[in-house]
């Protein structure tokens, strides 16, 4: 949708703070639910330009040449890389927080947050929950604006022992090779969290008294879905501020800032997919390996595992997907796709041949299938404890991440149809999904099939006449076309803002409830950051600050918000 007044002046791109001011929350519930009526949707920019953002100058405030100074620099690669070197390891197996004493570690996490930003910690009320949990509560002057909640996990995956040498430089010494630091956790996510402590210790440092309180969360057992962490946090602000109590919730995630067809797009996701995993247990009598039976219960699995291999789940795309307005943007910002590509994405709703001719070329690319289909991966499989000893039990296990185009059902589904097939061909029962689905007179064995907290794809948060989508692609298109462009030198590339979803999910699973407006965004050039959850986990240091000075901007943009 045209906008009538720009957030801007186009003479001189200064923030224009009475039409910011202005901005109606009312427009949030319109939404995607606009789409629902086709012929509204036909007249409506999917892809609407927003204009960008650039605080109020100020004079204590605005100086963003510091952040490129060598002081600056070496200052935040050493509150960074100071990070990097506590190992705050997420184990699979990790016990109970008051009992495992591999969890100590987060204590070290704490107390280097509370020493290395002590303007940040002096202006915060800190609340430690369920042990390593933080939430820190900076106090804004102006107690009927909702809070900006600012979310990351202290947690990174555990690098094997066995696997410490193939790292090019040690993954807990923080190298830094003159232009990227090197370390797990680099990339995924403590990047995130100490650009956000830097933005806000260095806005304290000049004297910035935020009207708007500020919330950091922290968990600590993302990469082992947040039981622990997020979900014990999700209670603790319920508690404290209410449902719907957030102006907005930015995480880590997205896509981050990246080229495609010849155009420069941010791709915060506004969503993200379901997840469920599901075990599947076989149960046999066992028996001597010298007189074994045609198939073992390892080989009827393996049939199993054949089965739902061999038929993927169907592609499919429609405007329950982010990754559908992503593509109209892409469409819209394209210097180098085809013509007839821009043409079938614009008819994706409207032509069945349109929508199969992108399905395809979209599939093509691995991580963009993964965003029109359900997918399924097996992972863990395990039997047998005897060389000489048939099986009696062998497990498998199966994670799903459901599209915003499938369900749970589809996923039960397709399951159920492998496990029937191979039950049937070797006369065994099924227990599934809590109901007992084939008992047989005499049986060979039994399938025993168990799902582990289905989550659906998450809520959608609308782009449409939304202010906090305004300000936050406001504040993304003025870092990375102003503070980031230097390092461009005269190749400027306008940024063009797009939702877009995630394909994993991130602590923001357990905050719904919080607010209709949860961002996943990772400020960064992806060409920027390598090897996430690998060997070799690295990020630029020109890439981390400039993730500080977006999350500097942002909060003093949303500070000027009325909601």
């Amino acid at each position: 949708m045209d906008q009538k007044l720009p957030l801007f002046h186009k003479k001189d791109k200064a923030f224009n703070y009475r039409r910011l001011l202005g901005l109606s929350v009312i427009g949030c519930l319109a939404g995607y639910s606009i789409l629902s009526n086709q012929h509204v949707a036909e007249e409506v920019d999917l892809c609407p330009a927003l204009d960008k953002l650039v605080p109020e100058f100020d004079d204590k405030l605005s100086d963003l040449d510091y952040f490129k100074s060598y002081e600056y620099r070496n200052m935040s690669l050493d509150y960074w890389r100071d990070a990097i070197r506590i190992p705050t390891e997420n184990f699979d197996d990790l016990g109970d927080v008051a009992e495992d004493p591999r969890w100590s570690i987060f204590n070290d996490f704490r107390e280097y947050l509370i020493k290395t930003f002590p303007k940040t910690y002096e202006s915060s009320e800190l609340t430690t929950v369920n042990t390593y949990g933080l939430v820190f509560d900076i106090k804004g002057s102006d107690s009927s604006l909702k809070p900006i909640m600012l979310c990351g996990h202290q947690d990174v995956v555990p690098v094997p022992k066995d696997g410490i040498s193939r790292w090019t430089h040690p993954p807990f010494d923080g190298f830094f090779d003159g232009d990227f630091l090197w370390g797990r956790g680099s990339s995924d996510c403590k990047n995130n969290v100490i650009a956000v402590f830097e933005a806000i210790e260095q806005l304290l440092a000049r004297g910035f008294q935020p009207k708007r309180s500020i919330v950091i969360a922290l968990g600590f057992d993302e990469e082992t879905s947040g039981h622990r962490g997020a979900n014990s946090i999700k209670d603790f602000l319920k508690e404290k501020w209410g449902e719907k109590s957030m102006l907005m919730i930015v995480d880590e995630g997205g896509l981050g800032v990246q080229d495609l067809y010849g155009s420069r797009l941010a791709l915060p996701s506004t969503g993200e997919k379901g997840y469920v995993d599901i075990t599947i247990d076989l149960i046999t009598t066992g028996g001597h390996s010298s007189v074994p039976p045609r198939h073992t219960g390892i080989g009827m699995m393996a049939d199993f595992i054949h089965e739902m291999e061999a038929e993927e789940f169907p592609l499919d795309l429609s405007p329950k997907s982010p990754f559908y307005y992503q593509l109209q943007c892409e469409a819209k910002a394209s210097k180098t796709m085809s013509s007839g590509l821009k043409s079938d994405i614009s008819r994706l709703t409207v032509s069945k041949a349109a929508k199969k001719r992108v399905l395809k070329e979209v599939s093509k690319a691995a991580d963009r299938k993964a965003l029109v289909s359900t997918t399924q991966a097996i992972d863990i499989i395990f039997g047998g404890l005897k060389i000489n000893a048939l099986p009696e039990r062998v497990t498998l296990k199966t994670n799903h991440r459901i599209s915003y185009d499938s369900s749970f059902e589809e996923v039960k589904e397709k399951t159920l149809k492998a496990i029937q097939k191979v039950a049937e061909k070797y006369n065994l029962d099924i227990e599934a999904f809590g109901k007992v689905l084939k008992e047989n007179d005499v049986s060979s064995g039994l399938f025993q099939i168990t799902p582990d907290a289905p989550l659906i794809p998450a809520p959608l948060t609308p782009t449409l006449n939304n202010p906090t989508w305004d300000v936050l692609g406001g504040t993304i298109k003025h870092v990375f076309e102003d503070f980031a462009e230097y390092r461009d030198g005269n190749n400027h590339q306008d940024v063009t803002v797009s939702p877009s979803c995630m394909t994993g999910n991130t602590d923001t699973r357990y905050y719904w409830d919080l607010t209709d407006n949860i961002y996943r965004f990772t400020p960064i050039r992806q060409v920027e950051r390598a090897n996430a959850h690998a060997i070799d986990e690295r990020v630029s240091l020109d890439a981390h600050i400039e993730g500080v000075v977006f999350f500097y901007q942002l909060i003093r943009n949303v500070d000027v918000l009325k909601e």
